[in-house]
């Protein structure tokens, strides 16, 4: 059975590296403010721990912004870090909201990918949208543009990543998509 999957760019991952870098800096101000104010030395002591994390976390975001190295480091991990660290300082708003970002940063890290296979079209929204081909009028990829005519009147085109635009071959593809059309 042949499939094909097909990337879509994310256009929504540089706009939430930059929050992510604004969210990172709120926590190091915010926990080094707790520790000035802190009239209790364990709430010092979690807030130094919870400083130290937030700072080696936004040298690692920056090193992986910048210099694309330390790929494997997730931002999100440390999020859950702080999370914690908030929650039992009291933080309970903080905790929240950080963990409602955490959630929506695995989502937004994730490869965008259009799956075309015998029986369906998997779209990657969310929630995951399927396509029947009996839905569907036409799909066509031509120069690196992927569009999908639905019998709705609705219409996806989008502009395919670089690197399935070199593995696939379009004309394969195309015909592969013309005798879904015609089962």
């Amino acid at each position: 059975m042949k499939e094909y999957s097909i990337q879509l760019p994310n256009e929504k991952a540089k706009t939430y590296s930059y929050v992510t870098l604004f969210i990172l800096l709120i926590n190091c101000f915010a926990f080094s403010a707790v520790i000035m104010n802190a009239a209790d030395e364990k709430i010092k002591y979690l807030s130094l721990f919870g400083a130290i994390t937030g700072f080696i976390s936004l040298i690692f975001f920056l090193i992986q912004f910048y210099k694309k190295r330390l790929i494997a480091y997730r931002t999100e991990i440390s999020f859950i870090i702080l999370c914690i660290f908030w929650f039992i300082l009291g933080k309970y708003l903080f905790a929240v909201c950080i963990l409602c970002f955490t959630i929506i940063g695995f989502y937004t890290s994730k490869k965008f990918k259009v799956i075309f296979s015998a029986d369906k079209i998997l779209y990657p929204s969310f929630p995951l949208k399927t396509f029947l081909w009996a839905d569907v009028n036409n799909v066509v990829l031509k120069d690196d543009v992927l569009t999908i005519d639905l019998k709705n009147n609705k219409l996806i085109q989008a502009v395919i990543e670089k690197e399935s635009a070199d593995e696939i071959d379009e004309d394969a593809f195309n015909e592969f998509c013309r005798n879904q059309l015609a089962n």
